[in-house]
């Protein structure tokens, strides 16, 4: 009788150990913050006890938590230097992308006349590259590491400047500053979104909006500097300094980059559980609203210049408008993450894409003037920042942790089939409506802007149609699972 109680005592004191997340399991009855893994890991444990001891037994009893427990993200800690990390490589390598108005405007004006829409293809195959390809590249990552993919693809994208600097005829740039600079923002694109949100939960938004935030100050940088340097030292030389310039940013930023895994695990493969989740009504409804949105989104940023020019203002006042478009985009991105975690992550989204497309059709589309048109810059990018850096949030809360480099990898991917296409097809209205330049004359500049810009508003508020739906079915803060 005495042997037994021991032994009772002894069962007791081994089920009521603690989880190494801090979980403890009484008699056999998880708590509520145990994980299905843990609740698995406990009834192997307690079968065991029904068996005599032996010391493989023991092992596997002492083993088990180390491999199979989950971790919470630590909101926090390492976590910030990995969303500083981003907000690097975001800042050389979208910021050179995002002042590519700059580049477009001289190559149609002096490098490449009479040849716009042809022009418009480099910025937006970049664009394309970036996020078609990423989507699979986001497997790769998902995979090898973000370390090792960062660093290639900061050869690929110094390699797109450099060669550009070189070309002397446009599918020269294609090749260069478009696909390849494109591929290699591929490469590091997808761990750059995906990172910040898997450190953090209660501060998910705020740290993903300061990571990609980067990409507007590097906007409102290097849109002075490009246009600094292309009158001191011409642009074949300037595309050389970005170069440098954004390899020796991506090398940094892949030094300090780290994945965090709740289980710890720093490779993951495309399981049925990823496919059962992009099959989704949620998930489709989001792809679909990020697909028709991407088709506008970037358009005024690689429009802009042009239409100051277009409308009597200076080459420097056009780069100052893309400036402050960059500019306004950095607050928006990083207030964008703070107010999401506020007010809902969804909710925010369809704000933002809503507020896009109105400030377009109501402000863009009778600008002809300096101050109207920086109005118009400023709110864009307030509101366009917030809606790019709330997507990785978004399928975080909505989908999980699990594999977000791989959901990320794919949103992106659609959203770069309406990046790539967009822009040409905002300049082909442009030019069929009378508004290309011909021997540096625009026969209808106005009416040919007008129709490209009542394109880009129009597509962006169809978007956010589709993401209001989404809205209704998930509900602003809920989840749609657990």
């Amino acid at each position: 009788m005495g042997q037994d109680i021991q032994e009772h005592t002894g069962n007791e004191k081994t089920r009521s150990r603690s989880t190494s997340s801090g979980s403890t399991v009484h008699q056999g009855i998880p708590s509520a913050g145990v994980t299905a893994g843990q609740i698995d890991l406990e009834k192997v444990a307690i079968g065991s006890f029904n068996q005599t001891p032996t010391a493989s037994t023991s092992t596997e009893i002492e083993e088990a938590p180390s491999t199979n427990t989950n971790m919470a993200p630590p909101d926090g800690g390492y976590g910030w230097v990995v969303v500083g990390a981003c907000f690097l490589n975001n800042f050389s390598m979208l910021g050179i992308m995002f002042s590519w108005g700059i580049f477009q405007q001289l190559y149609k004006d002096e490098v490449f006349p009479g040849q716009t829409s042809a022009v418009s293809w480099i910025g937006t195959l970049a664009f394309g590259f970036m996020y078609i390809v990423g989507g699979v590249c986001s497997l790769f990552a998902a995979k090898i590491g973000y370390r090792k993919m960062i660093l290639m693809g900061s050869v690929f994208v110094a390699g797109g400047c450099v060669g550009a600097s070189f070309a002397t005829q446009v599918w020269h740039l294609y090749l260069t500053q478009g696909i390849l600079y494109g591929l290699g923002a591929a490469m590091a694109n997808p761990c750059i979104l995906a990172a910040p949100s898997q450190w953090f939960v209660v501060r998910r938004g705020m740290a993903s909006g300061i990571g990609i935030s980067g990409s507007g100050v590097g906007g409102l940088v290097f849109s002075v500097l490009i246009e600094k340097l292309n009158a001191s030292i011409g642009h074949r030389w300037c595309l050389r300094v970005l170069g440098i310039i954004v390899w020796c940013s991506m090398v940094i930023s892949a030094i300090l980059i780290r994945q965090f895994s709740p289980n710890g695990a720093q490779a993951v493969n495309v399981s049925m559980k990823d496919v059962e989740t992009m099959r989704k009504p949620a998930f489709l409804l989001l792809l679909s609203g990020v697909l028709l949105t991407s088709f506008g989104y970037f358009s005024p940023l690689n429009l802009l210049p042009s239409y100051a020019v277009d409308h009597n203002l200076t080459r420097g006042q056009g780069a100052m408008l893309n400036s402050f478009l960059n500019g306004a985009s950095f607050f928006g991105r990083f207030a964008g993450g703070i107010f999401g975690d506020r007010f809902g992550l969804v909710n925010l989204t369809v704000f933002c894409v809503g507020a896009s497309a109105l400030t377009t059709l109501v402000i863009w589309m009778f600008a002809t003037t300096l101050p109207v048109l920086l109005v118009y810059v400023i709110l864009y990018g307030l509101m366009g920042g917030g809606f790019i850096s709330l997507l990785a949030p978004v399928l975080a809360e909505q989908f999980g942790t699990g594999s977000l480099t791989i959901l990320v990898g794919i949103t992106f991917g659609v959203n770069g089939l309406g990046s790539l296409l967009g822009t040409p097809i905002a300049t082909a209205i442009l030019a069929s409506l009378g508004g290309d330049v011909v021997d540096g004359v625009a026969p209808n500049s106005n009416k040919g802007y007008r129709g490209a810009v009542g394109f880009i508003g129009g597509i962006m508020a169809v978007g956010t149609c589709v993401l209001f739906l989404l809205k209704l079915k998930v509900g602003g803060k809920r989840k749609a699972i657990a």
